[in-house]
């Protein structure tokens, strides 16, 4: 199942993810996939820092380092039993970063999977989603963020992913003409629905 949540407070999303993650791991629903905008809001993953950090960002169980969300920012949760699927957490990675890049390649951008401390979805030197994972049990939790028509000077406040803010881009700044939220959304919604059987 595939869940549209409009724009919603992280920290609500956040609480729903975990239960729907233990709702998974006993067998009562079947994967799904959120996707939500936030309001602004600044988390740090367990790799996260301490040069990095700053007071006001939510520590969250994920991985990867300090990042933001916000409007214009298009956020994938992934609530995917593991075992079921005979993958491990690495996979399911590669399988996501294959969905953003399946998008940006109908708007003629080239994307590339990285992984390790570069973990996203980046255009040459430039990173436009951030990914971030965390298993409870057999069953994933957060996920990937990108960037659609996100305000990229939010992230000059921090070291996003523990690179200078300079690396952020966006689909808006790559594609250099109007995006419009909702229709990327909806192109996501099916790439994911398609290439990840929701």
């Amino acid at each position: 199942m595939i869940a549209d949540l409009g724009r919603s407070d992280y920290s609500t999303v956040l609480d729903l993810q975990r239960g729907l993650a233990d709702l998974r791991n006993a067998g009562r629903i079947k994967d799904t996939v959120i996707l939500v905008e936030h309001p602004d809001v600044y988390t740090e993953g367990r790799h996260t820092l301490a040069r990095d950090s700053i007071p006001e960002a939510i520590w969250v169980e994920r991985g990867g380092s300090i990042t933001y969300h916000g409007p214009g920012q298009l956020v994938q949760y992934y609530i995917i039993n593991l075992k079921e699927r005979g993958i491990n957490v690495k996979d399911l990675i590669t399988k996501v970063h294959e969905c953003t890049i399946s998008l940006l390649s109908e708007y003629n951008l080239s994307g590339r999977s990285e992984l390790g401390k570069e973990t996203g979805v980046w255009i040459g030197s430039r990173k436009i989603a951030s990914t971030g994972l965390a298993v409870h049990e057999f069953t994933t939790l957060h996920g990937s963020a990108l960037n659609v028509t996100t305000d990229i000077k939010k992230f000059s406040r921090i070291n996003p992913c523990g690179f200078d803010s300079s690396v952020m881009t966006s689909m808006q700044l790559e594609v250099k003409e109007g995006i419009d939220f909702g229709n990327i959304k909806r192109k996501l919604s099916v790439i994911i629905s398609e290439q990840l059987t929701i």
